[in-house]
């Protein structure tokens, strides 16, 4: 028996179905939410910890609230309900598959541009703050004095210069950013974007964030082929610091050892190669 079987069965009673667990399948969507889908009509998100469950509410009512864009996003069926503490809710499931490549460049900007043109004015108050899952208004000091210390002697350094680069940057009219734009969060149906998910970390902030995950994505001459230079030179700025990120987010969110010792082996990977070859650019 899985052990959130009950708040699934509450949710879909709260939509007047039924459905026999042996046709349930279980996504597993990162560290934060695990996903049961049913029937390829129906998604229910159910938190893993307690911080997940603490904002489950909140970030679905983005979801309720966020335009109708190009391409599907997951939208409340439910409201949360929590069932022998296990907490979830119904959300619509979003067809398709995952790219890595051969994706097209105004597909991108396209999506990029509808974004910055969303109006937040009725529900900003519902989106996270700029970076809270990696430090929030602290996320600065938490890599300069907790995620630094812990890569290898030689990286330090380069990691810092590239905080600071960044920190330089002028400030920018904030914008709609998804924080999470990568490939495993975006649905195709052949070269057709059909979806975006995982819009917990939706935030205002600078525009340039999405782009760089995109450029890491699928390439950054795929992006400068269609965006403003100046747009893509923050970007670079903001891809520097990704992996630092990634550390930052495992000693926030309080995981366990192995997880925060694999983070900061991927970030000096990342330092050793990709920064590296950043930096030349």
């Amino acid at each position: 028996m899985m052990p959130f079987a009950d708040v699934v069965d509450a949710v879909l009673e709260d939509l007047g179905e039924r459905s026999d667990c042996t046709r349930w399948s279980v996504v597993p969507t990162g560290s934060s939410h695990l996903v049961v889908e049913i029937d390829k009509r129906i998604s229910v998100r159910i938190a893993k910890n307690p911080a997940a469950r603490a904002n489950l509410a909140r970030r679905s009512e983005v979801l309720r609230r966020l335009p109708e864009y190009d391409f599907q996003i997951p939208r409340p069926l439910t409201e949360t309900k929590t069932v022998k503490g296990h907490t979830a809710v119904g959300l619509t499931w979003v067809e398709g598959s995952h790219r890595t490549s051969d994706v097209p460049a105004e597909t991108l900007k396209h999506l990029l541009e509808q974004l910055w043109d969303t109006d937040t004015s009725g529900f900003e108050s519902y989106l996270d703050r700029p970076g809270q899952h990696w430090g929030g208004h602290r996320r600065r000091h938490v890599i300069l004095d907790e995620v630094v210390p812990l890569l290898l002697p030689r990286n330090r350094e380069l990691a810092r210069e590239a905080i600071h680069d960044l920190a330089d940057l002028d400030v920018v009219t904030p914008r709609l950013v998804h924080s999470d734009l990568m490939s495993h969060n975006m649905l195709w149906q052949g070269r057709e974007l059909s979806g975006v998910i995982d819009w917990d970390h939706a935030c205002m902030g600078d525009a340039a964030q999405d782009v760089a995950s995109l450029a890491l994505c699928f390439g950054w001459d795929t992006l400068d082929a269609v965006l403003d230079p100046n747009i893509m030179r923050r970007a670079r700025l903001h891809a520097r610091i990704v992996p630092m990120q990634s550390v930052a987010y495992t000693l926030v969110q309080d995981m366990d050892t192995a997880q925060v010792n694999q983070a900061v082996t991927r970030a000096d990977e990342w330092i050793d190669t990709r920064l590296r070859r950043l930096l030349k650019r």
